[in-house]
């Protein structure tokens, strides 16, 4: 029981670590120039795109599965 706690707990604080540093890569910040509402606005319609055709996509894929079964 222990040794699942301790690991539990190297699991939290190793992606509380990295979490910060992971998500300075996907989202950069350019210091030079400041963020306008229209360019978040912009990456939140271009993320929902990007989910949604990954959702379609695993979608269609368990379709044609059972489709060919």
């Amino acid at each position: 029981m222990m040794t699942q706690i301790k690991t539990g707990l190297a699991v939290v604080s190793t992606v509380l670590l990295t979490a910060p540093m992971a998500l300075a890569q996907v989202f950069p910040v350019d210091t030079a120039s400041t963020t306008t509402i229209s360019n978040v606005k912009a990456d939140l319609v271009a993320w929902g795109v990007v989910f949604i055709g990954v959702a379609l996509t695993i979608y269609a894929y368990k379709r044609v599965k059972s489709l060919v079964r």
